[in-house]
């Protein structure tokens, strides 16, 4: 049976495990993982509007509650769909809008941290 020893076993870890995932990590990060952060996204969205149900309340605007069939039930029923659709179109807004926001910090994080690490170990000042 075949054994290697603890120093080729680090000198391993070292340079394979790693030095090779910190200089492998940017491009994962905007390959990858932007694509991923893409994904996570689209199924924010996603989710938003199975949440919200937007396309139901649209698809039975017309349709009166409690089965008042009435005029003055249409008409209540009407304008109370139309409120909760307007309320609930702004909501789903407010959804794609913070999705959209996560994922645009996405590729800044990288560089803000980078930022951030010189500035508080005065490096920054220095460079320029």
């Amino acid at each position: 049976m075949y054994r290697e020893n603890i120093a080729v076993k680090s000198i391993n870890f070292i340079f394979k495990d790693i030095i090779f995932d910190v200089l492998f990590w940017p491009i994962w990060w905007y390959s990858i993982g932007l694509a991923k952060s893409f994904n996570n996204m689209k199924e924010t969205v996603a989710q938003g509007n199975r949440e919200l149900a937007l396309g139901i309340w649209v698809k039975n605007l017309f349709v009166p509650m409690f089965g008042q069939t009435d005029w003055q039930g249409r008409l209540i029923s009407f304008f109370m769909r139309l409120v909760q659709i307007i309320i609930r179109f702004v909501a789903f807004l407010f959804w794609i809008a913070f999705a959209v926001i996560v994922f645009m910090f996405w590729p800044l994080l990288p560089v803000f941290i980078v930022f951030q690490i010189l500035l508080n170990f005065g490096l920054f000042g220095k460079l320029w």
